[in-house]
């Protein structure tokens, strides 16, 4: 009876045993489960509206507002050199000179063969006034009258170009030639400068570029390391609309006045700083430049909201940026104070993502 008893235990206790270990990896999955659906953790930056000192600077360079190469229209030897390289000078005032012999001894010539051809011309027109000369006759006098006129001017305008004067007023630049040298037509023989209005050429990124030459939310000025602790405010005078094929940028071309005292020529080196205007100060946002994306939507950040107990939902702004810098990237429209603005794991993210904050501050 004994043995009956111990053989109807054990499967009873058998069956208990396989029942357990059935049930403990069922219960393991479930905890795997329960991680698998923690929300993810990201990182967030909370936007706080500063004023900030957030700027750009790009290298530059002055030139002046009018260059130009002057050469005589004709060939001679020159007798006159009246000024030197930084002397200024008024709008027609006589530079150099070029020995007017021949050409004085031409336009006498051309006078006389006018004066004669003249006087032919006269005499036929009475004749022909009296129906003594052929019309072919008065026809041919008349073309001989205008052809000598047209040398008698070339011959004065010849004089006239023996003369090199200052189309505008200005700064000799530099003397390419010393007196007495044989010069030919349009040789260079000064070249002067128009220094009342500076222009600066840079290369600007697109966004700093279209920013630029719209004239929005931005101060431009120039900076030189001859003149330190001076800043001059500049203006747009153009802007390329094709970008360099090998930089990406685009040339843009800055104005400034001169400034009495100050000796800013052409040729030398210029920063050019952009900031944000004065009153985009006031009200400023800015986020890291890695925190913005952008796709064929548009620009965008993704930002956290209905925020409980630490956890919250993602979701996609558009976003207009402007000037980037040292401390980030100006949001000008599309952020809001107090908004939770993700900075790490962007790409981890999309729309209506419930996701866990894990570290957040105000910048």
């Amino acid at each position: 009876m004994t043995v009956l008893r111990s053989n109807q235990t054990c499967p009873s206790r058998l069956l208990f045993l396989c029942l357990s270990l059935l049930l403990l990896p069922a219960c393991s999955d479930t905890e795997e489960e329960v991680a698998e659906v923690k929300p993810r953790m990201v990182q967030t930056q909370v936007i706080n509206l500063r004023q900030t000192d957030n700027y750009l600077e790009f290298p530059g360079q002055v030139s002046a507002s009018q260059t130009a190469q002057l050469g005589f229209r004709i060939a001679g030897k020159l007798s006159q050199m009246n000024v030197r390289e930084g002397e200024e000078v008024a709008k027609d005032t006589l530079l150099a000179a070029l020995d007017d012999t021949d050409y004085a001894i031409q336009l006498e010539a051309r006078q006389a063969d006018f004066d004669r051809a003249n006087a032919d011309f006269t005499r036929g027109k009475q004749l022909i006034e009296k129906n003594l000369l052929a019309r072919a006759d008065f026809d041919k006098l008349t073309a001989q009258r205008t052809s000598a006129l047209s040398s008698l001017n070339a011959a004065k305008q010849n004089m006239i170009y023996t003369q090199l004067k200052a189309p505008f007023d200005g700064i000799i630049g530099k003397q390419h030639v010393e007196n007495f040298e044989d010069v030919n037509v349009m040789q260079s023989i000064y070249t002067i400068q128009d220094l009342s209005i500076l222009k600066i050429k840079v290369a600007l990124p697109e966004t700093v570029m279209i920013s630029a030459r719209e004239g929005k939310n931005a101060r431009v000025r120039a900076l030189f390391d001859s003149i330190p602790g001076r800043e001059f405010p500049l203006v747009v005078d153009s802007a390329s609309t094709e970008a360099d094929p090998g930089s990406k940028t685009f040339e843009v071309t800055f104005t400034m006045p001169s400034v009495e005292g100050v000796n800013i020529l052409p040729g030398m080196s210029a920063t050019v700083r952009a900031t944000p205007s004065v009153a985009e100060e006031e009200t400023n946002i800015i986020v890291p430049a890695h925190a913005v994306i952008a796709d064929t939507f548009g620009k965008a950040v993704f930002v956290v909201e209905n925020i409980q107990d630490n956890q919250g939902t993602v979701a996609r702004r558009s976003v207009e940026t402007g000037l980037l810098g040292d401390s980030g990237i100006v949001i000008l429209s599309g952020l809001n104070e107090g908004d939770h603005v993700i900075t790490a794991g962007m790409s981890r993210v999309n729309e209506g993502l419930v996701v866990r904050l894990s570290k957040e501050w105000t910048k």
